[in-house]
C-alpha cells in the first residue's frame, strides 16, 4: 500500500509451580501477615486481602516477593486470580515466558484484569494476521505496551504504516525492539503532518522511507520542531530541491544553534571565514555531524599532517566526512610510503584518493605494484589495525 493510500484510509506453561525457595516462602510469609495486618486495621472485609495476588505472582511468573507485593497494589480489588491466572495462560499459549510476563506486568499490572475474549485474544489474531510469527508477539507487546491498551481498529493503522515505511515485517520488528514505544505516537496528530510537511518539502517517498529505516524517530517529532529545522535549513540557504534538504535536517536536528556556533568557531581557528563555513555546510552537511573533538583531530591531521590548505578543505568538506582512523590516516601513510619508494608519479589530489572504495584504492596505488605491492598491502593492513578510534 503506498503512503498517500495509507493517508486516505486512516480514520508456558499452564501449571503453576509449587514449591518456592526457603527464603523466599519466609519474605513471602511475612508479606502475607503484614497484608493481613492491614486489611484488618482497615476495616475491610478479611475475605477479601489481596495477599492472593502476592503469592500467585510469585508462584506463576516467579517473581520476587517484594516485586510482587508492588505490583499488585493497582490490582488489589480483585476478588479471585480468576482473571490473572486467565491471562497469564493465555500469553504463555502466546510465547509468553517468565521473564517476559514479569516484564509486562511490572510495566502495565493492570493488564491481569483484561477479559482475553474480548481484549487480548482479537490483538493476538490481528498481529499474526499480518505477518508477525508467533515468536515476534512478546517482543512486539513488550517494546509498545500500550498497544494492549488499545483497540484493534487504533493499533492496525498505525502498524500497518510502519511497515510500509520501513518496508517489511521483520525489518518492523527490528525497529520495534530498538525504539521502545514506537506505537504510542499519533498517526492522525504527528505522524501523517509531518510526511506531509516532509513531501512539501520536496522530499520523496522513497528517500523518506530511507531515512525512516536509519532514524524512525525523526517522524515522531512534534510537528513544530520539524518545521522549526525546516526554517533552520532554509535560513542556511539550502533550497527544497536539494538533495542535500534532508540530510541537511537530520543534521540540524543532532545540532543545536548552540552547537552550529560553536563549530563555526572551532574551524574559524583554522582559518576559516563564516561564509566558508555556511558553504562547506551547504555542500556537506553531515560533516557538523561528529563532535568538535573529532573535528579538530581531523583537521589537525589534514593540515599538520597530509599537507592540506585550510582553504582546500572549506572546498572539500567532504574530506571531513572520512574516517581518520579507518581511512585518512591510512590512505596518507600508504601515499607517503609510495612517494619515498619513488613509486607516485604525480601527487593526486586528496578528495579524488579519499573518494575511492577499499578494493578500488588497494587496486590503484597499492597492488598494481609488482615487485612491492604485497608488501605495501602488508604495511597498508597494518596502519589500519594500529589506527584507533577516536571517542
Amino acid at each position: 500500500m503506498l503512503l498517500p493510500e495509507l493517508s486516505a484510509s486512516f480514520l508456558r506453561r499452564n501449571t503453576t509451580t509449587t514449591v518456592i525457595a526457603f527464603f523466599h516462602r519466609r519474605r513471602l510469609e511475612d508479606l502475607l501477615l503484614f497484608s493481613t495486618a492491614t486489611a484488618g486495621g482497615s476495616g475491610e472485609n478479611p475475605s477479601h486481602k489481596p495477599h492472593f495476588l502476592v503469592e500467585y505472582l510469585v508462584s506463576s511468573c516467579r517473581f520476587p516477593p517484594d516485586q510482587a507485593a508492588e505490583v499488585s497494589k493497582p490490582i488489589s480489588h480483585l476478588k479471585s486470580n480468576e482473571k490473572p491466572k486467565s491471562v497469564v495462560d493465555f500469553l504463555r499459549s502466546h510465547g509468553f515466558e517468565d521473564a517476559h510476563l514479569r516484564k509486562l506486568v511490572s510495566l502495565n499490572p493492570r493488564c491481569l484484569c483484561y477479559d482475553v475474549k474480548k481484549t487480548l485474544a482479537p490483538k493476538m489474531r490481528a498481529f499474526l494476521d499480518m505477518g508477525f510469527s508467533p515468536s515476534d508477539l512478546p517482543h512486539l507487546i513488550l517494546s509498545n505496551p500500550n498497544v494492549l491498551n488499545l483497540s484493534v481498529d487504533r493499533i492496525l493503522p498505525k502498524i500497518e504504516l510502519w511497515k510500509n515505511l520501513l518496508g517489511s515485517t521483520d525489518l518492523l520488528m527490528k525497529f520495534f525492539k530498538k525504539n521502545q514505544w514506537l506505537l504510542g505516537y499519533s498517526v492522525e496528530k504527528t505522524i501523517l503532518p509531518n510526511i506531509s510537511l516532509l513531501r512539501d518539502c520536496g522530499i520523496t517517498d522513497e528517500r523518506l522511507a530511507m531515512i525512516v529505516r536509519k532514524r524512525p524517530t525523526f517522524i515522531t517529532q512534534r510537528m513544530e520542531s520539524l518545521r522549526a529545522l525546516v526554517d533552520r535549513v532554509e535560513e542556511l540557504k539550502i533550497p527544497r530541491s536539494s538533495g542535500l534538504f534532508m540530510w541537511a535536517l537530520q543534521i540540524l536536528r543532532m545540532v543545536s544553534r548552540d552547537r552550529f556556533q560553536a563549530k563555526m568557531e572551532l574551524m574559524k581557528s583554522f582559518g576559516w571565514s563564516e561564509s566558508e563555513f555556511l558553504a562547506a555546510f551547504r555542500k556537506a552537511p553531515v560533516f557538523l555531524s561528529v563532535s568538535e573533538k573529532v573535528m579538530r583531530r581531523k583537521m589537525e591531521f589534514l593540515v599538520k599532517e597530509a599537507g592540506c590548505e585550510t582553504s582546500y578543505l572549506a572546498l572539500n568538506p567532504v574530506l571531513l566526512m572520512y574516517s581518520l582512523e579507518k581511512r585518512l590516516i591510512p590512505r596518507v601513510r600508504a601515499l607517503e610510503i609510495l612517494k619515498a619508494k619513488g613509486l607516485l608519479r604525480r601527487k593526486p589530489k586528496l578528495h579524488s584518493i579519499m573518494s575511492l572504495s577499499e578494493e578500488d584504492f588497494i587496486n590503484k596505488y597499492v597492488l598494481c605494484h609488482k615487485v612491492e605491492g604485497p608488501k605495501l598491502h602488508k604495511l597498508y593492513t597494518a596502519v589500519l589495525k594500529q589506527a584507533t578510534p577516536l571517542s
